[in-house]
């Protein structure tokens, strides 16, 4: 649960929920709601369109629960549709937000009790909708699920079919599913290109240029996902065409964790058009399971507990606070508190792991990241000292392992005494590691010491996370866009 005390939030029932903002340009949009499809944009730029009426414009809401590696979070978004006659429009006003915890993939060996844990979830959108019957609701479950295993897996999505279905929100059994992690991150880049207007076409009279969407990091529990528009975006929606909607690159592997990483690792890489506003786009989705940050901190525990033992010894773990005891069933392990050798561990997970056998982008562009990437640098204060719950914070490589030195070198009474209010003030043992991860990861990605990363977890009053841009998509979906509507050629 976050709290929210600044930046135009107000607490509802402890939760945050977003003051409506100012209107924002809608963009009219059509899109593939399947993998496979094309997703096709264009954005209106005639003041006569954009001119909202109060006959035409309606009210529209969307829910979605995402359902992650550590908790399920439902989003309720509030947007204005009409006025420029366009029926794909999206006017973002709101996005009321709760969480819950665990998350659903704790009820693997009851998977009855999963639909059952959503009704707080249920409760808090229903308080905030006009009409629950028109109103669809969406659940994606994301890489943590899909580490349960298959049978459990569909048992739970099933369990939490059930419950929605008798919900009264609109419904269909499919849409309880897993969510692909190139989708997860082609949603990802949508929310943050929308919510930057990156995809706004120039105004002519203003002389303005088009400005280029930038690029993003999506760490999660389970994965990561890095989003970049190619070399081979063109500036006109015609030439080469978009037969190949879900990609005309891709390329995937996978390990076995031999090395320690995560033993349900995967990689891959695929390409995506997306045109809008007389542009477009080559989108590289680049989606690492057993990557996110949960995942990965079990892989280097893994890594520690497969080295030698001395006899009745703790097991050292340089991650972990100096002098801390953690108990595992393996066996005891104590720790060093060493930045130097807890970023090497970090490095060992990408050194023979299935992330080397995906090529990473040219770093031409400027990259957001978020989630995780958010969490453990800006929000702990990491670099100043002082947290920062909501907003956004520029760092390099460097500037993260000279803070991360610093904050590996404090016993685990200091770091309790340091982090005594934040949220995560239970989770302070895990810091050291969490850092030194991030600066691996970016490592991997390609990222110089000084190339400069913008970390943040919202824009303009909303957060930044995939739900945003799938509501887009199914937004039109739900409103008979299809396409045979798209200027897709």
């Amino acid at each position: 649960r976050r709290e929210s005390r600044r930046l135009g939030c107000v607490v509802v029932d402890g939760m945050r929920k977003r003051r409506p903002k100012v209107a924002r340009k809608p963009l009219v949009l059509a899109f593939g709601l399947f993998a496979g499809s094309p997703v096709v944009m264009t954005s209106q730029s005639s003041p006569e369109e954009r001119r909202l009426t109060s006959a035409a414009v309606r009210t529209k809401h969307g829910i979605i629960i995402d359902a992650g590696s550590s908790g399920s979070r439902v989003h309720v978004y509030t947007w204005r549709v009409g006025g420029g006659g366009a029926r794909g429009s999206f006017d973002l006003v709101s996005d009321a937000i709760m969480k819950t915890s665990p998350g659903l993939s704790a009820f693997a060996a009851n998977a009855s009790e999963a639909g059952a844990s959503l009704a707080p979830l249920l409760s808090f959108a229903k308080e905030r909708v006009d009409d629950i019957g028109t109103t669809p609701i969406f659940l994606k479950a994301t890489a943590g699920l899909r580490m349960v295993g298959d049978k459990a897996k569909d048992a739970i999505l099933r369990a939490a079919a059930a419950d929605l279905s008798a919900s009264g929100f609109l419904f269909r059994n499919e849409w309880a599913s897993m969510l692909d992690g190139q989708d997860e991150g082609l949603y990802g880049w949508l929310s943050v290109n929308y919510l930057l207007d990156t995809l706004d076409p120039p105004t002519a009279l203003q002389g303005e240029t088009a400005r280029e969407p930038v690029g993003v990091i999506d760490l999660g529990g389970g994965s990561v996902q890095m989003v970049v528009a190619s070399s081979k975006s063109s500036s006109s929606s015609g030439g080469s065409g978009s037969s190949g909607g879900s990609g005309s690159r891709a390329g995937s592997s996978s390990n076995s964790g031999s090395d320690g990483s995560s033993s349900s690792s995967s990689s891959s890489v695929v390409g995506r058009l997306l045109a809008f506003a007389g542009r477009t786009y080559s989108v590289d989705v680049r989606s690492h399971l057993g990557f996110g940050l949960d995942a990965a901190r079990n892989a280097a525990l893994h890594a520690v507990l497969s080295e030698q033992r001395v006899e009745n010894k703790p097991l050292p773990h340089p991650c972990l606070p100096k002098g801390t005891l953690m108990a595992h069933v393996q066996g005891e392990l104590v720790g060093e508190g060493d930045w130097s050798r807890c970023l090497q561990l970090q490095h060992r997970l990408f050194a023979t792991g299935s992330f080397g056998g995906v090529d990473q982008p040219s770093l031409r562009t400027l990259f957001v990241g978020f989630s995780f990437m958010y969490d453990r640098t800006a929000a702990i204060g990491l670099l100043d000292g002082s947290p920062v719950l909501l907003g956004s914070q520029s760092v390099t490589r460097g500037s993260i392992e000279k803070a991360g030195t610093a904050l590996c070198a404090l016993d685990e009474a200091s770091l309790v005494q340091r982090f005594a209010s934040h949220e995560d003030a239970h989770k302070v043992h895990n810091f050291c590691g969490d850092v030194a991860y991030i600066s691996a990861l970016l490592a991997a990605f390609g990222f110089e010491d000084t190339t400069e990363l913008t970390v943040a977890n919202q824009i303009q009053d909303v957060e930044i996370v995939w739900t945003l841009g799938a509501m887009l998509a199914w937004s039109v979906e739900l409103a008979g866009g299809s396409n045979e509507d798209a200027s897709c050629t």
